[in-house]
């Protein structure tokens, strides 16, 4: 995401986009899948898929995990490892995604399932990403 993406966003209050990356696999499939991104208008909550952009002006989807007075617990769906985000970081939040080829909403129920799913067992994930990943780097693999 760049400026001109900021830009749509801001003026028309959403934009759509095709993210790059394996952070949200196997919701996302870079070059295969697209969002929907409206602009930011209340406060995320546990579970959303937002759009934040880094420091570096980099735009990043990923989920909220836990949301704390001053900062949200994000992490991709692919990933093990947490960020910590400002509110301020936060400009917007998918409301549909294109996969396989289908347009569906967020509030689609098998959507629900696999994000309450995905989410919730966490603690189990987590563990066997990071071991996949320390595997993949002793053996000098790319992280995919």
């Amino acid at each position: 995401m760049g400026k001109a993406q900021l830009k749509q966003l801001e003026e028309h209050g959403f934009y759509i986009s095709s993210p790059k990356g394996i952070s949200m696999r196997p919701m996302i499939m870079e070059g295969k899948d697209a969002v929907v991104i409206k602009k930011i208008e209340t406060p995320p909550i546990r579970y959303d898929l937002v759009m934040y952009v880094r420091p570096n002006m980099q735009g990043v989807i990923h989920r909220v995990i836990h949301v704390r007075e001053d900062e949200y617990i994000i992490c991709g769906d692919n990933c093990w490892q947490f960020e910590h985000v400002k509110p301020e970081q936060i400009k917007g939040i998918v409301t549909e995604y294109c996969h396989n080829g289908k347009w569906k909403p967020v509030t689609n129920f098998k959507y629900q399932v696999y994000v309450h799913l995905w989410v919730d067992l966490l603690f189990l994930k987590r563990p066997v990403f990071y071991v996949r990943d320390k595997i993949k780097k002793a053996l000098g693999m790319r992280i995919r």
